[in-house]
C-alpha cells in the first residue's frame, strides 16, 4: 500500500509539472507564430503602459497626417487654379495691347468668354467642396448671372455667394495653418470687374482700354502673390507631413520592439519545452504502468 501511495504522489507532481510545461510551450508557440510577447496588454508586464501610450500616439499621428494630406490636396488644387487665372490675365492683356477702339465687339466676346472661364476656376470643386467659398463649401461662390459692371472704378462683390471664413487645418492642439482664399478677394474682384466691364461696355475708348490693362496687371500681380503664398503653405504642410511620418515610424518601431520577441530565441525555448514535455509524458507513462502492476500484485 505504501508504495502505491508514494507512486501516486510522484505521478501527481510529474503531472502538475507537465501541465505547467505544456502551458509554457503553448505560450512560446503563440509568440513564435505572432512575433509578439503577448496578444494583449496583460501579458506585457511593466511594458504594457508604455506600449499602450505609444500606440495611442501613433494613432493620433496617423490621423494628423491624414488631415494634413487632405488639406495639402486642396491647397494644390487652389495653387493650380490660381496659375490658370494668371494665365488668363496674361492672354487678355495681350489682346488688350493689340486692341483698338474699333475692335471692341471682338474684345467684348473674348472678355465674356474669359469671364466665364474665370468664374469656372473660382467655382473649382475638390471632393465635393467648393474651394473658394469660405465655410459655404456646398455653394458655388461665384454667380455672375446678375452682374452688370458700368464703370471700372466701383468695387462690386455682389457676385460672391460664400462667407468670410478662412479654411484652415489644425496640426496640433496649439498650431493651425490657414490656407483658404475666398472668391471676394480683391485680386478676383478686380479681375471680374474688369472682365465684366469689357464684356458689356459699348463704345470703348482708348482711356478705357488703358485703365482696363492697368487693372488686369494689378489683378494678375495679386493673383501671383496669392499663388506664391499658397505655394509656401503647401511646402510647410509637406514638411510637417514628412516630420510626422518620421515620428510615426519611430514610435511604431519602438512599440513593436517592446511588444515583440526574438523569434530565434523563442524557437529554441519552445523546442526545449517540447522536449521536457515529452520526457514528462514518458515518465508519467512509466509511473502509471508501475502503479497498475503494483496494485495487481
Amino acid at each position: 500500500m505504501s508504495m502505491r501511495v508514494a507512486t501516486f504522489g510522484q505521478t501527481s507532481t510529474v503531472l502538475q509539472n507537465a501541465m505547467k510545461t505544456q502551458a509554457r510551450l503553448a505560450e512560446k508557440q503563440v509568440q513564435e507564430s505572432t512575433g509578439l510577447i503577448s496578444t494583449d496588454y496583460g501579458g506585457l508586464g511593466s511594458s504594457a503602459g508604455v506600449v499602450a501610450s505609444l500606440e495611442v500616439s501613433a494613432a493620433r499621428t496617423e490621423a494628423s497626417i491624414s488631415t494634413a494630406e487632405q488639406a495639402l490636396s486642396r491647397i494644390e488644387m487652389i495653387y493650380d487654379a490660381l496659375g490658370s487665372m494668371s494665365d488668363l490675365m496674361t492672354d487678355l492683356r495681350s489682346q488688350l495691347s493689340a486692341a483698338s477702339v474699333n475692335t471692341d465687339t471682338t474684345l467684348q466676346a473674348t472678355a465674356e468668354a474669359m469671364l466665364e472661364e474665370l468664374t469656372s476656376l473660382l467655382n473649382t470643386q475638390y471632393e465635393g467642396r467648393y474651394l473658394f467659398a469660405g465655410a459655404e463649401t456646398e455653394t458655388k461662390p461665384v454667380d455672375i448671372s446678375g452682374l452688370s459692371t458700368t464703370d471700372l472704378t466701383t468695387e462690386d462683390t455682389s457676385y460672391y455667394q460664400g462667407d468670410d471664413y478662412v479654411q484652415s487645418v489644425r496640426l496640433s492642439s496649439d498650431r493651425s495653418l490657414d490656407y483658404g482664399i475666398t472668391a471676394d478677394n480683391t485680386a478676383f474682384e478686380t479681375a471680374i470687374r474688369t472682365l465684366s466691364y469689357l464684356a458689356t461696355a459699348t463704345d470703348l475708348t482708348s482711356e478705357d482700354l488703358s485703365a482696363a490693362s492697368e487693372m488686369l496687371v494689378d489683378a494678375q500681380d495679386q493673383i501671383l502673390a496669392l499663388q506664391s503664398i499658397t505655394g509656401i503653405k503647401a511646402s510647410t504642410l509637406e514638411t510637417y507631413i514628412s516630420d510626422q511620418e518620421d515620428y510615426l515610424a519611430t514610435v511604431t518601431d519602438l512599440a513593436t520592439t517592446l511588444a515583440s520577441v526574438d523569434i530565434a530565441v523563442v524557437a529554441v525555448e519552445a523546442a526545449n519545452y517540447k522536449t521536457q514535455l515529452e520526457a514528462s509524458y514518458s515518465a508519467l507513462g512509466t509511473m502509471t504502468s508501475l502503479s497498475v502492476l503494483d496494485y495487481l500484485r
